[in-house]
């Protein structure tokens, strides 16, 4: 290139690194999504086979539809934000009620035949429906009750939770704060082998994919405990985008094979277990409406144990204990009982 031609070169390159930085400054402060990227297929990601290291023993808790809100006004008597701990609501003090029933759960004994007393929980999980229409007062009123690390709220122990339908009545906000507090509006963490696993509302597709990836890093030997919102069986488990399309469907493909020990969720109001291909289902209960239970969770090497604690009527509504891991023990299970010993419907 003779010499002028270089000299009228330079401003035409000096315009596109000028655009090109300009690109790149731009993208650096885009605000952030309130949804999650896509993640990338499973099939591109190696299976990682990890084996359990032993001496599992963890205790937790799991509750749902809190539904903070529900029937209750913003403003508190003297017409500024109202405190929920201080002027509760119905449901709050519901709300209330379960918390302090969850900080004295430590020591409480199990039903009999089972043996043994609560240990101190790692945590609660609570499988969506925080609020009832997802404003903000709402969820500050949630993490008033709840609190996120154990003890900056109301209850002991640390929280885990998710999002259900109708935290998105009003807005994303609750999803935004739930991202802002655990890095996604799905994520997953380990108590000893245990895996935990969160699903948010239910898994779309790239819900499906940030599983997928979840379970091939984890790999077959160790146990998994999966939690979301949506029902997968009997009543409210149909009429949403969740159960009408092939989702469901592809989960349990998703999850056939793997050490699936339980799958927890709320969105109908009651309590109780059952089987969905395959994995057994634990549906908790609600400070909404009458059935205000909780599931106690104990999970060892060879042992997975779920009590359902209904604390306004101070009885375990029932329970299930069965061996994992390949142990070879017999599976137990059975419902609440009186004072007299019978077994309550």
């Amino acid at each position: 290139m003779t010499r002028a031609r270089w000299l009228l070169a330079i401003p035409i390159l000096v315009g596109v690194g000028l655009v090109g930085f300009a690109a790149r400054g731009c993208r650096r402060h885009l605000p952030e999504r309130s949804t999650e990227p896509p993640m990338p297929s499973a099939s591109a990601a190696p299976e990682v086979r990890r084996e359990r290291r032993g001496g599992t023993d963890v205790t937790f808790l799991v509750a749902a539809d809190t539904h903070v809100g529900f029937a209750s006004e913003e403003k508190g008597a003297g017409g500024g934000p109202r405190d929920p701990l201080r002027e509760p609501s119905a449901s709050d003090r519901v709300n209330l009620e379960q918390v302090r029933s969850m900080n004295r759960v430590v020591e409480k004994t199990y039903p009999s035949p089972l043996t043994g007393s609560v240990a101190r929980p790692r945590g609660v999980l609570v499988a969506g429906d925080l609020t009832e229409d997802g404003k903000p007062w709402q969820w500050e009123d949630f993490v008033a009750l709840y609190g996120l690390r154990g003890g900056d709220g109301a209850l002991d122990y640390p929280v885990f939770e998710i999002h259900g339908n109708h935290d998105k009545h009003h807005s994303w906000f609750v999803l935004d704060r739930i991202r802002e507090r655990h890095g996604a509006n799905r994520y997953a963490f380990d108590w000893d082998d245990l895996r935990v696993i969160s699903l948010g509302e239910a898994p779309d597709d790239d819900g499906l994919a940030f599983l997928e990836r979840e379970l091939r890093a984890v790999g077959v030997d160790r146990p998994i405990v999966l939690y979301l919102h949506f029902a997968l069986r009997g009543p409210f488990s149909t009429g949403n985008w969740f159960a009408d399309g092939d989702y469901k469907a592809r989960l349990a493909r998703a999850l056939f094979g793997y050490n699936v020990v339980g799958l927890f969720h709320g969105h109908y109001h009651a309590s109780g277990r059952y089987q969905w291909e395959g994995i057994d289902v634990y549906n908790v209960g609600s400070t909404k409406h009458d059935r205000h239970s909780y599931a106690v969770v104990h999970v060892t090497d060879t042992r997975f144990t779920v009590a359902s604690w209904h604390y306004s009527a101070n009885v375990w509504e029932f329970w299930h204990d069965k061996p994992i891991n390949g142990a070879r023990e017999p599976e137990r299970s059975g419902g609440a009982r009186d004072d007299q010993g019978r077994y309550l419907d």
